[in-house]
């Protein structure tokens, strides 16, 4: 006859099997790193309120383009020879909208406007701040400073705010601009959202050295942006 701590233990081990995994949810941390199966890259996250966001930009490069090229994926700086490294190290990619749509990898995705605006009311920006374009966002909260990687190393002064207290780690990797030049390294961060505002033109997010703000804007898809993934839930 099974004693109760036998019953116990037997019962244990069955739940254990019918989960998918008996292992802890390694996303029951703040914070951690996971691998792109893709190319292998990792890349550190961080829990913001319940969301789970990527503390680096995208870096998914399965081809570079010169900034002339409307391919989608561009490195800022690089204009389609020798090594684009010394600037993708550091901030990744630049990607036009629609290739943005379909880049972050197999369990993240790009995030919704809405979801940055979950990410912006947890960070203390007022409701009817929330959907403005245009207009000065978030500054009374110290939003942007509290998404942007503290110091110079960087960002070139002021750096406005800057404290990352998030973990976020915004980084200043400029944009792409429709006439193919590159724009703003070390003094903007600019991400995508999902949403399209009309065929033209989509939503994005960004924040510069000079303002402690994180504004929202319309913008041309054709356009290079940084991405942060956010985690499916």
């Amino acid at each position: 006859m099974l004693t109760k701590l036998t019953r116990i233990i037997l019962i244990s081990l069955v739940y254990c099997l019918m989960a998918t995994s008996c292992e802890d949810d390694p996303y029951e941390a703040n914070s951690g790193t996971f691998t792109d199966k893709r190319d292998n890259h990792e890349y550190p996250w961080v829990k913001i309120g319940t969301q789970i966001w990527m503390a680096e930009n995208l870096a998914y490069v399965p081809y570079a383009c010169a900034p002339d090229s409307q391919c989608g994926i561009w490195v800022q700086g690089y204009y389609g020879s020798g090594s684009f490294y010394a600037n993708y190290t550091t901030y990744g990619c630049l990607y036009d909208w629609e290739t943005a749509l379909e880049a972050c990898p197999e369990g993240w995705h790009l995030p919704s406007d809405e979801e940055w605006m979950e990410l912006e009311l947890f960070l203390g920006m007022p409701q009817d701040e929330l959907d403005r374009t245009g207009i000065l966002r978030g500054g009374d909260a110290n939003v942007g400073g509290k998404l942007k990687e503290a110091g110079l190393i960087h960002w070139e002064e002021p750096n406005e705010g800057a404290t990352n207290e998030t973990g976020f780690s915004a980084l200043p990797g400029g944009h792409r601009s429709p006439n193919g030049r590159y724009y703003s390294l070390n003094t903007s961060a600019r991400f995508w959202t999902s949403a399209s505002s009309d065929n033209s033109n989509a939503v994005n997010r960004f924040v510069t050295t000079s303002a402690n703000i994180f504004d929202r804007s319309y913008k041309e898809k054709s356009r290079g942006y940084s991405i942060r993934c956010i985690k499916n839930q």
